[in-house]
């Protein structure tokens, strides 16, 4: 019995690993038209689906022409959409796994100076739109999102350009453990049989 304990306590140790707290995603944006907005985003979200099938946003970086991103705007009303506190936009912060990772509603983030707000209008176009506090919208553009996944990937196939997931130090971890829990049951298993004459 006390064998039967340890090897089922190994199996749960090898089953149990430690997954990835997120997924970072690269977000470029190109302007189709003569407004010359530009955007290299990186998109960190967290790992399980939420209520309506993304991933809740949980940071942003990277610049918009040249203007660097120092985070993002929270939505007070995760996973659902809300207005943005000063009413210009309309968003819900969520990235979505396949063809369209940016919603209608879209991701709400800052620099220094401006707010802006990438969303999508099919699974082809997309707009971003500049504003300044106290002032208003200051630039727009209609354009197009390549997405890629940066390691870890916990969400699977369906995005461009996608890579395997690596597991974490943890997981390793568990799983030799797991292993030599079982090489352990299996040697003093032997050594415990009582022998015939």
């Amino acid at each position: 019995m006390k064998n039967l304990s340890i090897a089922l306590a190994g199996m749960a140790l090898m089953a149990v690993s430690g997954t990835a707290r997120a997924a970072t995603f690269m977000l470029d944006y190109t302007s189709n038209g003569a407004a010359p907005l530009t955007a290299n985003l990186l998109v960190t979200t967290a790992d399980t689906l939420n209520a309506v099938g993304g991933y809740d946003v949980t940071d942003i970086s990277g610049d918009v022409s040249g203007d660097t991103i120092t985070g993002l705007i929270a939505n007070p009303n995760q996973p659902g959409w809300s207005y943005s506190a000063d009413g210009w936009f309309m968003i819900d912060n969520v990235f979505y796994p396949g063809d369209r990772p940016v919603s209608y509603w879209g991701l709400l983030f800052q620099s220094a100076a401006h707010e802006y707000n990438l969303f999508s209008d099919s699974a082809t176009t997309y707009e971003l739109y500049q504003a300044t506090p106290h002032v208003g919208f200051t630039q727009n553009s209609v354009g197009t999102v390549f997405s890629s996944v940066a390691l870890p990937n916990p969400h699977g196939p369906g995005d461009e350009a996608s890579t395997g997931a690596v597991p974490e130090p943890a997981s390793w971890m568990t799983m030799l453990l797991g292993f030599g829990a079982l090489g352990a049951v299996m040697r003093f298993s032997r050594r415990a049989q009582p022998r015939t004459a």
